[in-house]
């Protein structure tokens, strides 16, 4: 049984480019929450000071 060393390489770096791809689409959506997230919560707080105060 012979491999094909030609095919073994090529689907090892396409699930390398694959895991990488996944590893930065969960970064980037990481990322995009916790910055909607901060927002959201410093509107709140701008608001909840006023009321704080009084």
């Amino acid at each position: 049984m012979a491999v094909d060393w030609g095919f073994a390489w090529q689907i090892g770096l396409v699930g390398f480019g694959v895991v990488f791809a996944v590893l930065l689409i969960l970064a980037s959506a990481i990322w995009l929450t916790g910055l909607i997230i901060s927002k959201t919560t410093a509107a709140g707080e701008e608001s909840g000071d006023s009321k704080k105060g009084a």
